[in-house]
């Protein structure tokens, strides 16, 4: 499981192949359709490609924490199999 969060992280963090660009205009058609604005308060949140470009940056930023917990639980994960005992937690 963890190997699976350190490649989603990894692939978003990087933007391997366009997934992460992708992935934001996928997710903003969808809240395109959920968005509902009162007529009296129209506002366009900025220019779409302006809007795009701030939330593939904050994507690729979920993207490296998810790699970098991945990697943690990695860790952890090896450390339990090599001594046969779970990682000592801070009490």
């Amino acid at each position: 499981m963890s190997l699976a969060v350190v490649l989603v992280g990894l692939a978003l963090a990087t933007n391997v192949r366009g997934v992460t660009a992708w992935h934001v205009r996928r997710s903003m058609a969808t809240a395109r359709v959920l968005r509902r604005v009162p007529p009296w308060r129209w506002s366009s949140g900025g220019p779409h490609e302006k809007r795009l470009a701030r939330f593939v940056f904050l994507e690729r930023l979920i993207g490296a924490a998810l790699a970098v917990v991945g990697v943690m639980i990695l860790v952890g994960v090896g450390y339990g199999i090599l001594t046969g005992q779970p990682v000592p937690m801070v009490k």
